[in-house]
């Protein structure tokens, strides 16, 4: 009971910590910056104080980087880039031009270190820190079940408050975990969140706003129905490629 009221009250900080600095430390971005890399020491520390081998021990190992970043990155960006393409075809919006160069680094800059962060953040509390914190003590499936209900709820709460939201958090957290399960490391479901995000970005910014990103944009129309089933039909899409593309690997979380 001791360990479970430990591993409880340390997601609870962790999770508390993540969006207290990206929610509300936007006063100024450097502050805010700074709140957020500290993350990891007290990351690190928790996971330290739970029996596991701090950062490592949830999940970032320095080593799998390039092991498994750059094709989930390329599983995420390239599902995504192909659902915006869909919904400019279905005219959802068209890009009408894209901005200059200073102001594009700058949009650029601010999205990779924004979503590189929050991505992998998320990922290590919700994936990293469940999963490694549940492993031997419950059934597989059933870690799986809690890491993409959390992170299903986590990705809820800050978005649209919907049913159909809360289904497509569901089927994103199948891709995330998935991925996480099969190889034992954060950078195999960080690519592919990452890569979901830099495509968001390049149009919408950090803000989530029309025209935030690299781009000029123009606001269309489209029917609800079928800007959902696009929606859900990508993020169906990314868990069939990530689940082909992992199925092979040597499975490290489920024994």
């Amino acid at each position: 009971m001791k360990k479970f009221i430990t591993g409880l009250l340390s997601f609870i900080v962790l999770d508390l910590y993540f969006n207290i600095t990206t929610h509300f430390i936007n006063f100024n971005i450097f502050i805010q910056l700074i709140s957020i890399l500290l993350f990891f020491p007290l990351a690190s520390f928790i996971a330290k104080v739970n029996g596991l081998q701090g950062l490592r021990g949830i999940g970032m190992v320095r080593e799998k980087w390039t092991k498994y970043f750059p094709a989930s990155f390329l599983i995420g960006f390239g599902c995504w880039a192909l659902m915006y393409f869909t919904y400019v075809m279905a005219g959802k919006f068209s890009i009408t031009g894209v901005k200059s160069g200073l102001e594009t680094l700058w949009v650029i800059g601010q999205i990779m270190v924004g979503f590189f962060l929050g991505s992998l953040i998320n990922d290590l509390v919700t994936r990293g820190f469940v999963i490694n914190i549940l492993k031997g003590k419950i059934p597989p499936l059933a870690i799986a079940a809690i890491s993409i209900l959390i992170y299903a709820l986590d990705d809820f709460w800050n978005g649209d408050l919907s049913i159909i939201n809360f289904i497509f958090s569901i089927v994103l957290g199948l891709s995330f975990t998935y991925a996480f399960f099969k190889t034992g490391s954060i950078w195999a479901s960080t690519g592919i969140h990452f890569g979901l995000n830099m495509a968001y970005g390049m149009l919408f910014g950090l803000s989530g706003r029309y025209g935030d990103g690299i781009f000029q944009m123009a606001k269309g129309s489209i029917d609800p129905f079928l800007n959902t089933t696009i929606l859900l039909m990508a993020a169906a899409l990314m868990f069939v490629i990530a689940f082909l593309y992992y199925r092979d690997k040597k499975r490290v979380i489920v024994i």
